[in-house]
């Protein structure tokens, strides 16, 4: 076998001895209380009823036998053998109405941290105080039934005054022990279940301690006020009631839980209660015992309360100033006439204590630079006393010589009359949000120039190969390509407006021999000025195109007779015919031109283009073979003249 101890019997160990542990502390505080019911003759408060309810809220119904033995085991001394019934009904019933309350409690309050309980909520107070009223009414209304059965009430007491004071000695007992041991106990005991290191539960530590001084004072004050309200009636006045004077401590109790946090709180409640506890035992008189009981509702009862209250600023000012250490802004406040009187967070650290201690205005920090801020704005909105948010302003920073870009948002404070106090607000450094801005834009903006650089060029790029797959590099007329297009278009053009065309094929006669005898650049030349004069001979919205060689087309549109076609052909052939000047010399080509006429009714389509075509080549052979420098139309016979 191992020698170590498996880890599910080290916890039943563990919580064993934490059982016993409650059992004892349980049995001690009922014979205290119990002692102390014999010396006054009432049970001013009860502390068992809170470890009771206590131990119901942390682990629920299940732990139910826990307070059930320990009563039991309490009431070993009190009840006789003979009175066992009653024994095991005082300790079996009334704690089951504390678990009732419990669980309502359990399934509303939300479970803290560790495993505990939140009492930093007033509302959350409020219901577990109403909860304690509840659970301590149905156990009194039993218990004092059962001694009431059992014969061992008072003499002196009635059913109805005992089940008063047992309900609101359970009331107080809950109040006071119940917050103290979730707050103060159980995280102990939770350690101690879990097997860890003890060390100082988190829940122990004040969110704001007060300072000693004050803690001493106000220790001071209510000892001396205690002592006073209790020691002055009994001892100069023993005749009079004076009970309810005790009231007089709620003051000094509210102003020293206010300044407390909820641990804080309990602790207070705890030594106020029993000091309490302490002057009725000593001075107090048995007539007048259910007023002090009264009184100790009133304090835990508003104790609690204030000291919730006071947990919850405690904890949102301890949240506020954490937050302002540890932000990456400036965090700032100036007063009605606009002198800084507060700054904190990071940014501020580097202020020094001259800085801190100046009370200079704050557009003394802004720099005068209205362009590319919202200085104008700033100063209309704190004229107005309105809050601001998100104002760029160009500014220095405390400890800084440069001036850094910043995004400010402020808030106006007023005072309950309505006085305008200044204004409270953030600063945060932009530069380099700025920075990375600027780049941006020059970024945007080079982007933007290459895109349009690279757009340009492309454009271009497509342009001159459009060009160069459209035109001839020679002549810069429309080539083969761009003629089949402006054909089809034209062909299309005359169907839909009942228009005739027309197709010239113009072919030189003679260029052979200028370029054997010029040269081929010379001959180039030639073209080009032949190209230049064919264009002369048109208007803009015909056509002249070079198919390749000495060969040219023109292509005539939106005709209505036959005549003008006559009078272009005629002079394209006179014009041609003319001497061609190149450098020194000249040359002189004759053209051989073939037409062909395109009607409306005949179709428009490709495959009639190039009948066309076909129909202008024989034409323009038939020109060739008649002697050239001459026109003929394809459809006309060979020798006849058409005009």
């Amino acid at each position: 076998m191992s020698g170590t101890v498996p880890a599910e019997y080290s916890r039943s160990i563990r919580k064993g001895v934490l059982a016993s542990l409650y059992v004892v502390v349980w049995v001690a505080l009922w014979h205290a209380s119990t002692v102390l019911n014999w010396v006054v003759g009432v049970d001013l408060w009860f502390p068992p009823a809170g470890l009771t309810f206590a131990v119901l809220l942390e682990y629920g119904v299940c732990v139910l036998p826990l307070p059930i033995s320990a009563a039991l085991l309490a009431g070993l001394s009190l009840w006789s053998w003979e009175q066992w019934p009653y024994d095991l009904l005082s300790a079996l019933i009334p704690p089951l109405g504390y678990a009732v309350a419990a669980h309502v409690l359990r399934s509303s309050l939300k479970r803290g941290s560790g495993g505990g309980y939140h009492f930093n909520d007033p509302q959350r107070v409020a219901l577990f105080l109403v909860a304690a009223a509840i659970g301590a009414l149905f156990s009194a209304l039993i218990g004092a039934q059962v001694l009431y059965m059992a014969g061992m009430l008072p003499s002196r007491a009635s059913l109805s005054s005992a089940m008063l004071g047992w309900w609101i000695g359970d009331f107080v007992g809950v109040a006071i022990f119940t917050p103290l041991s979730l707050i103060f106990a159980a995280p102990l005991a939770r350690q101690f279940g879990r097997k860890e290191r003890p060390r100082l539960p988190v829940s122990w530590r004040a969110v704001d301690p007060p300072s000693a001084r004050l803690v001493l004072a106000q220790g001071v004050v209510g000892i001396i006020v205690l002592i006073g309200l209790f020691w002055g009636p009994c001892c100069l006045w023993q005749d009079q009631s004076y009970s309810f004077m005790t009231l007089l401590l709620l003051p000094i109790l509210i102003w020293t839980v206010a300044t407390h946090d909820i641990r804080g709180t309990l602790v207070v409640l705890l030594l106020y209660e029993l000091g309490i506890v302490a002057m009725v035992a000593l001075f107090g008189q048995a007539n007048l015992l259910f007023q002090y009981q009264i009184v100790m509702v009133a304090v835990v009862a508003s104790g609690l309360l204030t000291g919730a209250i006071s947990q919850a600023r405690l904890a949102d000012i301890a949240r506020f100033r954490d937050l302002a250490e540890v932000s990456n802004d400036l965090l700032w406040e100036f007063d009605a006439h606009g002198r800084l009187c507060r700054l904190s967070g990071q940014l501020a650290q580097s202020a020094s204590k001259e800085e801190r201690r100046l009370r200079v205005r704050w557009n003394e920090y802004v720099l005068p630079q209205e362009q590319g801020t919202d200085l104008a704005t700033l100063r209309v909105l704190t004229e107005q006393r309105r809050p601001f948010q998100q104002i760029i302003l160009r500014a220095y920073l405390p400890g800084r010589k440069q001036s850094v870009w910043t995004c400010n948002s402020g808030l106006p404070l007023f005072d309950e009359d309505g006085k305008f106090l200044g204004y409270r607000g953030t600063t945060t450094d932009i530069t380099a949000h700025k920075k990375a801005e600027v780049l941006l834009r020059n970024y945007d903006q080079t982007l933007e120039a290459k895109v349009a650089e690279r757009t340009r060029a492309l454009t271009e790029f497509s342009k001159r190969n459009w060009q160069l797959a459209n035109f001839d590099s020679l002549t810069t007329l429309p080539n083969r390509n761009l003629f089949f297009e402006h054909l089809r278009k034209g062909l299309q053009r005359a169907r839909r407006q009942q228009r005739l065309l027309a197709l010239f094929l113009v072919d030189l006669d003679g260029f052979k021999a200028v370029n054997d005898t010029f040269g081929h650049d010379q001959g180039d030349q030639l073209l080009r000025q032949i190209a230049e004069r064919l264009r002369h001979c048109v208007r803009a919205a015909d056509t002249v195109a070079r198919l390749g060689g000495d060969e040219f087309t023109v292509i005539l549109s939106d005709l209505e007779q036959v005549e003008s076609v006559i009078a272009v052909a005629q002079k394209i052939i006179t014009r041609l015919a003319e001497p061609v000047p190149l450098g020194d010399a000249s040359a002189r080509v004759t053209a051989s031109i073939g037409i062909a006429l395109y009607r409306p009714e005949s179709p428009d389509n490709f495959e009639w283009a190039m009948t066309l075509l076909k129909q202008a080549d024989q034409a323009m052979y038939a020109a060739k073979r008649a002697g050239k420098n001459a026109w003929r139309f394809a459809e006309v016979e060979e020798g006849s003249d058409p005009s």
